[in-house]
C-alpha cells in the first residue's frame, strides 16, 4: 500500500475515532442527567446507556480521550449504584 493511502487511512481512523469519542460523551453526559432527573426508581435508560459506552469504550484507540471516558462512566456506574441503594432501602 502507498504511503499516501496509509496517510488518508490513518486520517480517517483518527476522525472515527473523534466521532465516536464524541458519541459516547454525550451519551454519557445524557446518561448523567437521566439518573439526576429521574424522579422513579426505575433508572433503565441511564442503564441503557451504561451498558452502550461500557460495550463501545474499548474501541477508542486515543488512551487519553478513553481515560476520560472511562472515568465519567464511572462516575455514572456510582449513581446507578447509589440509585439502586436508595430503590432497595424504599422497598
Amino acid at each position: 500500500m502507498s504511503a499516501a493511502r496509509l496517510s488518508k487511512l490513518a486520517e480517517l481512523r483518527a476522525k472515527t475515532d473523534q466521532d465516536l469519542v464524541r458519541i459516547i460523551s454525550s451519551e454519557l453526559e445524557s446518561g448523567l442527567q437521566s439518573v439526576a432527573a429521574e424522579t422513579s426508581v426505575d433508572s433503565s435508560g441511564a442503564r441503557s446507556i451504561y451498558a452502550n459506552a461500557l460495550r463501545l469504550l474499548p474501541k477508542v484507540e486515543n488512551l487519553n480521550e478513553r481515560r476520560k471516558l472511562e472515568a465519567n462512566l464511572e462516575v455514572l456506574r456510582e449513581r446507578l449504584k447509589r440509585r439502586r441503594a436508595v430503590a432497595v432501602g424504599c422497598i
